[in-house]
């Protein structure tokens, strides 16, 4: 990547609009095909087990696959990703600290945890912002799975 002062980093292109949207449309079909049938049962009596993650996992495929169709129709040059895999990084460490809040504190912390964390490494640093989304999230799990 190159960066110009007066221009900013070097627009990305197609090619790799195209690679991004193969990997991640490809990351959500093997989510679907492997990872959430191995991690759900069968199920019994109502819905599936395995039905909200699916459903959910569809969904953001769906929603990559529009996105990348008009990032193609427009045309336009999209901007190069400022901090590269910094913010992956970050995500990555939100989603870390929440399995960890799953596997010692249960399904309410690990909400509160990947609530604030995930507001964190997106750059969120005011604290109704933070603590907000994480209290009522976690008062709605705590509701739901007690």
């Amino acid at each position: 990547m190159t960066t110009d002062p007066h221009t900013g980093p070097a627009p990305r292109s197609r090619v790799s609009l195209a690679i991004e949207a193969v990997v991640l449309i490809g990351t959500c079909v093997l989510a679907l095909a492997w990872f959430i049938p191995t991690q759900t049962s069968a199920g019994g009596f109502g819905l599936s087990p395995a039905f909200l993650p699916n459903l959910c996992v569809a969904a953001i495929a769906v929603l990559i696959a529009a996105d990348a169709v008009l990032r193609f129709v427009r045309g336009t040059a999209e901007p190069s990703y400022a901090e590269g895999w910094g913010a992956f990084m970050r995500l990555a460490a939100a989603a870390c600290l929440g399995t960890l809040a799953l596997r010692f504190g249960g399904m309410v912390a690990a909400v509160a945890v990947c609530c604030v964390a995930t507001a964190l490494a997106l750059g969120e640093r005011r604290p109704v912002y933070v603590l907000a989304p994480a209290l009522v999230c976690a008062a709605a799990f705590w509701l739901v799975f007690r």
